[in-house]
């Protein structure tokens, strides 16, 4: 076992105090700890890092999202403040991108955009703020908010946006027995970490038969009730425009397809991939599959509408990623991470996109002109009570 000592005598002293732990009350201890949790203290992203994000790959990627939006802000507002509220920036490189684009190409845009970052670990902050200074020198309008629950409530008006946020919110680990769904807590047993398996300390089962769901026997899964919270708090803060999550992720039929039987947890150290979260505790990142359909489900307990769904390659096939290759060598190391944006076998099919509108039409997308699947997929097999109203309208 190893890790931060710090973290790891915290998590000793909790554990010993008040027995075992739920795994999602683990996982937002080893990434959240204000002090020794790894998105406070150890979070690495890109080449030297433990992990790639799409905006550190190329900065295609943020130019392409952020000419979708300017597309879009007339619609959405055609006069007055303009917003985008970007949900766990990263180390800023997606904004600097997007903005800097603005100042080439949108200059009045940018004029009247507000740009809020939502990020509550302080480490990361403190490099979002360097990374955005020069920007922030010329006149960027860009605040910083530690949780969505700090915008007031129908108080947004523009777009709402994150990219591989929703796959580190802490997640309930289950696993299916002969007698029924069980949880898996964590306790501790000479010198280590152990799994213990009680019954569920939340309404998990009910999460899946709401998907009209059973896991096979001695299937694991992970639940993510954080995601739900978070999308309704998202579609309370939108009063009109869209909502842009990218991750990685299924609908719920795919994710919980006995072909996963152990589940998605992943762990990512140093551009390594394991599924051992019970070292390297507050220096690894640990993730886990995004539920598209649950997503779109709460989201829409919140006046959110499924706008769209598809992944990563198409979306950026439709933005019109190919005209971004001419005049570049195919075998440029620039034409190369380009590509790693839309491998069929990486990045491009592994990322999705959902998009959800309030308070406005079903614009039409220029990211959800080229599709390989819609609303059909993302609530393929649901019970007929679960299909949100209007979902069969949206479908295209």
């Amino acid at each position: 076992m190893t890790g931060n000592v710090h973290l790891l005598q915290k998590l000793l002293a909790r554990i010993e105090g008040e027995g075992p732990i739920t795994f999602a009350e683990f996982m937002e201890a080893s990434l959240y700890d204000p002090q020794f949790g790894y998105y406070s203290s150890a979070a690495r992203i890109g080449p030297d890092g433990d992990y790639w994000t799409s905006p550190e790959v190329h900065p295609i990627f943020a130019r392409l999202v952020g000419q979708q939006i300017a597309d879009l802000a007339d619609a959405i507002a055609p006069s007055g403040e303009f917003t985008i509220v970007e949900m766990g920036a990263g180390q800023g490189t997606f904004a600097g991108h997007l903005l800097s684009a603005y100042r080439r190409d949108c200059p009045g845009l940018l004029a009247r955009l507000r740009y809020i970052i939502i990020e509550r670990a302080a480490g990361l902050i403190q490099r979002q703020q360097q990374h955005l200074r020069p920007l922030l020198e010329k006149g960027a309008q860009i605040q910083w908010l530690p949780d969505v629950a700090d915008l007031a409530a129908n108080s947004i008006t523009g777009v709402m946006c994150s990219n591989e946020l929703v796959d580190a919110f802490p997640v309930h680990r289950v696993v299916m027995r002969p007698l029924g769904l069980r949880e898996i807590f964590v306790g501790w047993s000479q010198d280590r970490f152990i799994e213990i398996e009680a019954p569920p300390s939340a309404p998990l089962l009910q999460y899946f038969e709401r998907l009209g769901l059973r896991l096979r026997n001695g299937q694991r899964a992970e639940v993510n009730l954080c995601a739900l919270d978070w999308i309704r708090q998202v579609g309370s803060r939108l009063r009109k425009g869209l909502v842009c999550t990218v991750d990685y992720g299924h609908s719920a039929a795919d994710l919980f397809a006995p072909a996963r039987n152990a589940g998605t947890l992943l762990c990512y150290y140093r551009q390594s991939v394991s599924d051992t979260p019970y070292c390297r505790i507050g220096q690894q990142d640990i993730t886990a599959h995004v539920d598209f359909t649950s997503l779109a489900l709460a989201g829409q307990e919140a006046g959110l509408e499924v706008t769209g769904f598809t992944n990563q390659l198409h979306f950026l096939m439709g933005l019109g990623i190919e005209s971004a290759f001419a005049g570049i060598t195919p075998e440029s190391n620039e034409s190369a991470w380009m590509r790693k944006l839309l491998r069929p076998d990486g990045m491009g099919t592994t990322f999705k996109v959902l998009v959800q509108h309030k308070g406005m039409p079903a614009p039409a997308l220029a990211g959800l002109r080229s599709r390989p699947f819609f609303v059909d997929a993302l609530y393929a097999g649901l019970p007929e009570h679960s299909t949100p109203l209007g979902a069969a309208s949206n479908t295209r």
